[in-house]
């Protein structure tokens, strides 16, 4: 299986390392399970994707929109067609789609555009980067591996947690009640009428 190199220089990572026609992890299962996140930040890949036969959108368009606990399943039947379609020209529409993902990458993992890491409950690891969706901000979270090259798992695009900055008021004047009835304290005696 072919693999691609995302040369970056952020702290602690070398590379990220991509496989390309793994329908499970990496390229191929990024343009079949999250095309249409994806689409909205390469423009191209919806026009691309539209050259693919109707069964396998259709295997797609299941892919991207099955539950966490129903993807395997659906990703397996994406397999099972393209196991079928070795020399066609579907897969060299794929390739192309996969090349396009390639591209976006090497222009966004970049120093420049790295916030942070992170690791899920779950323990498992993510890289954050900032990035542009149109003309909205968003973060691109890539689930990573651990090695010392991180392969590239999954990856998602999110909007970026804003920083609630914290308020500060002033307290009201204690009130206090009088002998007089008089809400507040007051310097100088106030006459009721």
């Amino acid at each position: 299986m072919e693999r691609r190199i995302f040369t970056t220089a952020i702290p602690g990572c070398q590379n990220f390392l991509a496989d390309y026609g793994n329908v499970y992890q990496g390229l191929l299962h990024i343009v079949v399970r999250h095309y249409r996140q994806f689409q909205k930040a390469i423009p191209a890949l919806s026009t691309v994707l539209r050259r693919l036969p109707l069964e396998l959108s259709q295997a797609f368009e299941a892919a991207s929109f099955a539950r966490s606990e129903d993807a395997k399943d659906r990703l397996t039947e994406v397999a099972a067609i393209l196991k079928g379609e070795k020399a066609s020209a579907s897969i060299k529409v794929l390739m192309e789609a996969e090349d396009l993902v390639a591209a976006y990458f090497d222009a966004i993992l970049k120093q420049s555009c790295y916030q942070k890491n992170n690791t899920t409950k779950s323990g498992k690891l993510q890289q954050i980067f900032e990035v542009k969706m149109g003309v909205a901000d968003a973060e691109l979270v890539l689930g990573v591996s651990k090695d010392a090259n991180p392969q590239i798992i999954t990856p998602y695009f999110q909007k970026p947690k804003k920083t609630t900055p914290i308020a500060v008021t002033t307290s009201p004047p204690v009130v206090k009640p009088t002998v007089s009835g008089w809400a507040k304290v007051t310097r100088r005696k106030r006459n009721v009428y």
